[in-house]
């Protein structure tokens, strides 16, 4: 019996040392382990903030597109707007720096990490607002250059580039539920082709080699982006709390975005600059229909829900990943679609059969993914 004893209390030690091993390369598929233990209300207001900021500031759009009466634009003015479009997606950032301020200041007395890393991130930054700029400008563009259910099917694209990327980007695992999720998000997007748009050319401005050019472009520069916001999470910013007690800190999902902002608001804008947007700008706000304050009003409501847009897409990357971020953003179309009908009397624009369909996919394919995120919750915790 002593001889025993210590066989008894050996194998389980070596047993328990290997679990964390496992988990660790298995939750590659979904969760960082130095990600936040205590996800969900992270997730769940993460989400909130994609289907919120993108709803409204969709609507938004519409609306000002609707009322400087786009449709009477000359082939010459087609694009105007498009450097305006990419520059308000971004131009929104000093908001967060109250909360950025905030959060960081309560882990103020921690040691900092090494220099290197300031130095990586400063150059990955730049390059994230780079392909934030462009993805902007691009997909503003494509929207006005081709009808607005072909640009639909063709930036869903970006579907097919996130899990691409993130598989030989940042090492990600796929299970069945992700596929699952990835499919139903896919034909969600496809089903939102009756969807209308308040810019969308007419007969004479169509562009369809340029435009589906843009569109996916636009696609690759998403999929990319989250992509690489996920590489900065994983390589960079969870590093500095490895030799820590620390826990990740939701700060980090505004200091990529403020950074990563910064740099694309002020490419945008030298882009509006040369293109000589800014005459464009006092022109349509002086003749706005319902007035210069409601004029303001559409662009200023334009900039801070893609602000809280961009915390509810960059907060489910640091949650979770890249797919399932790209995920939610395609599977919030469906309700922008039934909100435009509601809120707009576009010719032909109705709630059809695939406008219906495409919320049931929404509904199963977020349904899907958080599924799975339950179920390795889990067993993480066994």
């Amino acid at each position: 019996m002593a001889q025993n004893q210590p066989i008894f209390q050996i194998k389980p030690e070596e047993h328990f040392a290997q679990i964390p091993v496992s988990i660790e390369r298995d939750s590659t598929t979904l969760i960082n382990s130095n990600r936040k233990p205590n996800h969900w209300p992270t997730i769940l207001l993460s989400t909130i903030c994609v289907i919120i900021g993108q709803s409204i500031a969709k609507l938004l759009e519409n609306f000002y597109y609707d009322k400087i009466n786009r449709s009477e634009y000359n082939e010459h003015r087609q694009n105007d707007g498009v450097w305006t479009q990419a520059l308000l997606q971004t131009v929104g950032f000093p908001l967060l720096l109250l909360p950025f301020i905030i959060l960081t200041a309560k882990k103020h007395n921690q040691p900092s990490s090494d220099q290197f890393h300031y130095k990586s991130l400063a150059v990955i930054y730049i390059c994230m607002g780079i392909v934030m700029s462009v993805q902007g400008r691009l997909s503003a563009m494509g929207k006005l250059e081709i009808p607005f259910g072909i640009f639909t099917l063709i930036y869903t694209t970006q579907l097919f580039f996130t899990p691409i990327f993130a598989r030989f980007v940042n090492k990600i695992k796929f299970n069945r539920w992700v596929v699952i999720s990835l499919v139903l998000a896919i034909v969600t997007g496809a089903l939102t082709l009756s969807s209308s748009f308040g810019g969308e050319p007419d007969e004479a401005e169509l562009n369809y080699a340029r435009g589906s050019w843009a569109a996916l472009f636009a696609a690759v520069c998403f999929s990319l982006l989250l992509c690489n916001i996920q590489n900065v999470f994983d390589s960079y910013i969870f590093k500095r709390t490895e030799s820590t007690t620390r826990k990740p800190s939701f700060s980090s999902v505004f200091e990529v975005i403020i950074f990563s902002s910064l740099v694309a608001t002020l490419i945008s804008m030298v882009g509006l600059l040369i293109a000589g947007e800014q005459h464009d700008l006092k022109r349509e706000m002086n003749g706005f229909p319902k007035g210069k304050g409601s004029y303001v009003m559409a662009m200023v409501g334009q900039a801070v829900s893609w602000q809280i847009y961009w915390v509810g897409t960059v907060g489910l990357v640091f949650s979770v990943s890249s797919v399932l971020s790209n995920v939610i953003s395609v599977v919030t179309w469906p309700i922008v679609s039934v909100l435009v009908v509601i809120f707009f009397n576009y010719m032909d624009d109705e709630l059809d059969v695939f406008k219906g369909v495409a919320l049931i996919t929404a509904v199963l394919s977020a349904a899907a993914y958080f599924f799975r995120l339950h179920k390795e919750n889990r067993n993480s915790a066994y």
